[in-house]
């Protein structure tokens, strides 16, 4: 063999080596998502442990589904999940939402660890029948994306204080009504990734992206 194919098989050896290293060592950082929500102590300043911020969790909950079965952190342990807060009776913010998720599940409708969860902010209306009924609307799959009712204080509590939205006015005649466009990220530590505007078809692209990166970030935390 020719010095010349010698030296080109050892370029074609190698480069995939120098690939691998460069995303091994470099790839990590540079795509790893900011968590958000730092506990903040009273001094106003973020709590720090052993070096490293301290960052808000979301609390745990028990709520019923579409199909009227119970739904708990239990069931999203292990986990990534986008979370957001609708109502069935809602035709402007909620229906867009609505479809933009649809477009989430099906992007990793063969990805057991991504998981949709919707609160209804008007549990007093949105019934596991009426619940059962927009899942069909839109497609969700009952072991995909999670419907759920309950207590309304128990809702509006996890709404303010779990994912720290705030409380809104929304175009209804119920009083004190939560109402947000948002999507939140939430990864298997129950931390806040990610937050996106549930109307925009750009956002939840980056939405979708940003899934595929912490899949993988979480994956190299495995590893």
């Amino acid at each position: 063999m020719s010095p010349k194919k010698v030296l080109l098989l050892g370029v074609l050896l190698i480069v995939p080596i120098l690939v691998y290293l460069f995303l091994k060592v470099f790839g990590t950082n540079h795509y790893s998502l900011r968590t958000y929500m730092p506990v903040i102590e009273d001094t106003g300043e973020p709590l720090v442990r052993n070096g490293d911020t301290v960052f808000h969790r979301v609390p745990d909950f028990s709520l019923t589904s579409q199909t009227g079965k119970t739904v708990s952190q239990q069931d999203l342990q292990g986990k990534i999940y986008v979370a957001n807060f609708f109502f069935a009776s809602c035709k402007d913010v909620c229906k867009k939402m609505s479809n933009n998720l649809g477009q989430v599940q099906e992007a990793f409708a063969k990805e057991p660890k991504v998981k949709i969860v919707s609160y209804t902010v008007d549990p007093e209306r949105d019934s596991v029948a009426v619940l059962s009924k927009y899942a069909e609307t839109y497609g969700a799959k009952p072991d995909k994306w999670y419907l759920l009712t309950g207590p309304k204080r128990q809702i509006y509590q996890l709404a303010q204080e779990g994912y720290r939205l705030p409380a809104m006015q929304a175009p209804s005649l119920i009083p004190d009504f939560i109402h947000s466009e948002k999507l939140l990220l939430i990864d298997e530590e129950k931390h806040v990734r990610g937050i996106y505007d549930g109307t925009n078809e750009e956002d939840v692209d980056r939405l979708i992206t940003e899934i595929h990166v912490l899949l993988q970030e979480e994956k190299q935390h495995v590893n």
